[in-house]
């Protein structure tokens, strides 16, 4: 058996852990328990480590190395999204410099390994990087989602009245970044006139710290959560960055409404719950690398409503073969907040609807398998 390095960022810097880099490196460990991952690049001796895996290959970062480590290097890409839309994340100086000269370490990697077809169609287009030298493999989801023991007793359902929830909510999980569409989002919520709540770490540092020193999220003044262990409380994302100028806006669109629920992040465990009992899953993103959200709803029989653009119908399984397909979920436009709205009315008033799109979305679920995941990764190893 060739031995593997993979790359950890984690292990030096928390927060990617609960990011989607930490996300991608938890089903990579548990899928290859034999690899060996760690940030200690130094200690790679090219004898002993023939195979080098750069997990998270980031153009606006300083590069890992720029030079060649290992017999074979692998770089995984999972969007090219910040490279795509430079207006909406500027670079800067410095991240001009990362950018060029990770475009130059690049090259010493044998193969990229990208999430979607759609993502691999950026690589070629945005990089001029060969068709053959890009392999999609399309993760998976860790093992508590699909593990028969996390289904959820009434006993452990998450307490209503301490989020300040009705009995029906739109969920939506992930960050804020300006492609996350949060802004069209929130103006249909209130077009709609339901509840929904945010998931994610964004969430719970936008909104301040308590007398303990922890970031946490509100709805009308009600306390969410707290920031999860490790966590450095006082690193709040500033919002005053250009990157941060569409969610200053959301957080405008959404202050002191009590439709909309900010409930920080959250251990699988406790996002699994609400999965369970959402109403529906939304993810209207302008553009998206892969789309965890949605094969993470569909794991536990939640429908989602989605941007109607190419990466999202790949994943869902509406666009096979160059046809669209009627199947697992809703499509909205996402510049159009009044379609957003239509979609999201559709499932959460419609009980029999909201059944037949979380049962079709639980079966496309399927097609993503671990075991195609570890084949898929172990020929190209």
């Amino acid at each position: 058996m060739k031995k593997v390095f993979v790359y950890d960022p984690t292990a030096k810097d928390k927060l990617s852990s609960v990011r989607g880099v930490g996300r991608y490196l938890q089903i990579l460990k548990e899928n290859f328990p034999d690899w060996t991952f760690t940030n200690t690049l130094h200690a790679i001796r090219y004898t002993l480590y023939p195979i080098f895996i750069n997990p998270f290959f980031n153009f606006l970062q300083k590069p890992l190395t720029m030079r060649r480590l290992a017999k074979k290097q692998i770089a995984v890409i999972h969007d090219l999204i910040p490279l795509k839309y430079p207006s909406h994340f500027p670079a800067g100086i410095r991240g001009n410099i990362n950018i060029f000269l990770n475009k130059l370490a690049l090259k010493n990697y044998d193969l990229i390994v990208t999430d979607s077809e759609a993502s691999k169609h950026d690589i070629i287009n945005i990089l001029g990087i060969r068709e053959k030298k890009i392999k999609v493999i399309y993760p998976y989801l860790p093992r508590i989602f699909t593990n028969l023991e996390s289904k959820i007793q009434n006993s452990e359902l998450i307490d209503s009245t301490f989020l300040n929830l009705n009995s029906k909510f739109c969920l939506y999980v992930g960050d804020a970044t300006w492609n996350k569409n949060l802004v069209n989002l929130a103006r249909a919520i209130k077009i709609i006139n339901v509840t929904c709540v945010f998931v994610g770490r964004v969430f719970g540092e936008a909104t301040g710290v308590e007398e303990e020193g922890f970031p946490t999220a509100r709805s009308g003044g009600i306390l969410i959560d707290r920031a999860p262990a490790g966590v450095n409380p006082r690193q709040a994302p500033s919002l005053n960055h250009p990157w941060q100028k569409e969610f200053r806006q959301f957080l405008e669109e959404t202050k002191d409404d009590k439709r909309f629920i900010f409930a920080g992040f959250l251990p699988d465990s406790e996002l699994i719950k609400f999965y369970q009992q959402a109403s529906i899953n939304v993810l209207l993103s302008r553009d998206e690398g892969f789309g965890f959200s949605f094969l993470e709803a569909a794991s536990q029989g939640c429908p989602s409503v989605l941007s109607n653009i190419p990466v999202l119908n790949e994943i869902s399984g509406r666009s096979l073969k160059g046809q669209f397909l009627k199947g697992q979920s809703l499509f909205a436009n996402p510049e159009n907040p009044n379609d957003i709205a239509d979609k999201i009315g559709e499932v959460y008033f419609n009980k029999e609807l909201k059944k037949s799109l979380g049962d079709k979305a639980k079966k496309r679920g399927e097609f993503f398998s671990p075991k195609k995941f570890r084949k898929e990764f172990l020929n190209i190893i």
